[in-house]
């Protein structure tokens, strides 16, 4: 198996799932005190860039206002906020990724520290089957407002391709992982060819050092540079 893993997050898509979907969930009226709600998920925002988030601190503020809705309502707001504000940011260099890869007979995966019922229809969007993301707790077709199992962020990623490997009785003769995140240096290392799509500082000074490669993408443009690292497979 060739198996390729793509973040979401600043990697595929220009922005944060998570942070549009708080705004979008505001625009609803989901939110009590808007305001305030905003104010802390954006300041844990910028403890995530930073590399220092808590998740279970950001998902149980950012899931709550899922608590008791029936994820069938959820997922119809869901559709509407893909087709309105995800689509329109993905980078149409990382759309034409994921489409050379599939053309290649590589298995694409989609691991991100967002919640499933984003990441799911996102990876759908992108023509991507498989998923990793953090799991929301169901209780009778209802979020509850917390999660189940690891969380796939920072070594928790690590920790459910492994699983997910397990589960399937499958050995990756090739692994390639696409992240923008210094949060995602334990799967970077783990595989076979890192590459670094629009990374943040301290990334970007690893990737230089590991002589890792290097992509910087905008809407209408691409530009490459470094090199793969020595050991790695094409």
């Amino acid at each position: 198996m060739r198996l390729v893993l793509f973040d979401l997050d600043d990697t595929l898509l220009d922005g944060d799932c998570s942070a549009l979907w708080n705004d979008w969930m505001v625009e609803r009226g989901w939110i009590d005190s808007p305001g305030e709600y905003l104010a802390r998920t954006q300041a844990m925002n910028v403890v995530y860039r930073a590399g220092r988030l808590r998740l279970e601190q950001y998902l149980a503020e950012t899931l709550s206002p899922l608590a008791g809705r029936h994820e069938e309502e959820v997922a119809v707001e869901v559709a509407a906020f893909i087709d309105e504000r995800i689509a329109p940011r993905m980078f149409p260099q990382g759309r034409e990724l994921v489409a050379r890869h599939r053309g290649e007979g590589d298995l694409s995966l989609l691991i991100s520290a967002s919640s499933r019922h984003l990441v799911g229809p996102v990876a759908r969007c992108l023509g991507i089957e498989q998923v990793i993301a953090v799991e929301p707790e169901l209780s009778a077709g209802r979020f509850t407002g917390a999660t189940t199992g690891v969380l796939s962020y920072r070594g928790g990623k690590v920790a459910r391709l492994e699983a997910w490997l397990a589960e399937r009785n499958a050995v990756a003769s090739h692994l390639c992982f696409y992240s923008d995140s210094q949060n995602d240096l334990p799967l970077l290392n783990r595989v076979d060819r890192p590459v670094v799509v629009n990374p943040d500082p301290v990334l970007a000074e690893v990737a230089r050092l590991e002589g890792w490669e290097r992509l910087e993408w905008c809407h209408g443009k691409d530009v490459t540079t470094g090199r793969r690292r020595r050991d790695s497979h094409a």
